[in-house]
């Protein structure tokens, strides 16, 4: 496994999450109808909350896999490096001493990431990033639980996020209404917004 495969792989994603949310936005905002099936909104909806989850797995995805190249001493697409505490003889050893005494390590949780960095690597490596966008990737984190967890604290969770980025509640917002939400004083939608902070996390974390 490479670095720049990596990479490669998570912009793909990103690049794949973005092009469903322009055709679903597309096929809505025109009313396509095929053979008499009207392209609806709980299609379009779905679309979106997918594309979402796309964009996040990818992230996470990179997380996980950018780490263990870093662990196996790979340099960054720079050509870049950063010191190294450990030494694993393979990719499922690194997997192995990321995961502890753990059945995974969560790389959907920014804490632990950069524990785990300051303990594998100088100064926490390249992953010392992710502070910088903490509050964001928090925010993802309530979008993500919201779509894929059916539970009362993760919508809790998610209200209190719309609340926050748009000052009000509005009766029956979803996640996907969310994302396709302009961002206030923005031009570009939420799920834009949160889709250029993983695709820059992603560029900085590979060129340390």
């Amino acid at each position: 496994m490479q670095l720049l495969d990596v990479y490669n792989d998570a912009i793909r994603d990103c690049t794949k999450a973005t092009a469903l949310v322009n055709s679903t936005n597309e096929f809505y905002n025109n009313s396509v109808v095929s053979n008499g099936t009207v392209y609806s909104t709980d299609i379009h909806s779905c679309v979106i909350d997918g594309a979402f989850l796309t964009l996040f797995m990818a992230f996470e995805r990179f997380l996980e896999l950018s780490f263990l190249c870093y662990m196996m001493g790979q340099p960054g697409l720079n050509g870049n490096t950063f010191a190294r505490f450990v030494s694993p003889v393979n990719e499922e050893n690194a997997l192995n001493m990321i995961k502890g005494n753990n059945k995974f390590a969560d790389f959907t949780n920014r804490d632990i990431i950069v524990r785990l960095a300051n303990n594998f690597f100088d100064a926490g490596g390249t992953y010392t990033y992710l502070n910088s966008i903490s509050g964001d990737f928090e925010e993802m984190k309530k979008i993500r639980n919201a779509i894929s967890h059916v539970s009362i604290e993760s919508k809790k969770s998610f209200q209190g996020l719309v609340r926050t980025k748009i000052g009000s509640l509005p009766p029956n917002i979803d996640t996907s209404t969310f994302l396709n939400m302009i961002v206030p004083g923005a031009s570009t939608t939420f799920f834009i917004h949160y889709k250029d902070i993983v695709v820059s996390a992603i560029g900085n974390i590979s060129n340390p």
